[in-house]
């Protein structure tokens, strides 16, 4: 049987107007579907600025977590001096010394590690592979 007995197309790739009047308007109609579902200007904008707030508020959590890990390892390493160490190693009873002394350095470690963090935030990334280019003083050439 031939492929024109199974159904296939008789006018040899024509369409005719009517089925061209319909392919237009379900073509039209996509169309229209197509816009709805795009997102506008405003949203667009918006979902913008919802990813430059995740990105402030992911850099304030890990500045605060540094600044407060580095108080909290200080003062538990000072903690753990006062009351095991010192007393069972070398005899003497220091209680709040080590523990303020610790909890000093614990919180200039936690500062120090803010400082640096915020510097990296702003200048960069130390690798000059992943950063952008800066112009040699000697030369002038990038």
């Amino acid at each position: 049987m031939s492929p024109a007995g199974k159904g296939s197309d008789q006018n040899d790739g024509e369409i005719s107007p009517e089925d061209r009047a319909e392919f237009k308007k379900r073509s039209a109609e996509l169309g229209r579907k197509l816009e709805a579902a795009r997102p506008g200007e405003d949203e667009v904008a918006k979902s913008a600025k919802e990813t430059a707030n995740r990105e402030v508020l992911g850099r304030v959590l890990r500045l605060s977590t540094e600044l407060i890990g580095g108080i909290l390892v200080g003062t538990a390493l000072g903690w753990w001096l006062d009351t095991y160490l010192m007393p069972q190693v070398f005899g003497a009873k220091t209680w709040p010394l080590m523990f303020i002394v610790f909890f000093l350095l614990g919180s200039a470690a936690g500062m120090l590690n803010v400082i640096r963090s915020g510097m990296k935030m702003k200048t960069g990334p130390s690798d000059p592979s992943k950063g952008p280019a800066v112009r040699d003083d000697e030369d002038g050439d990038i």
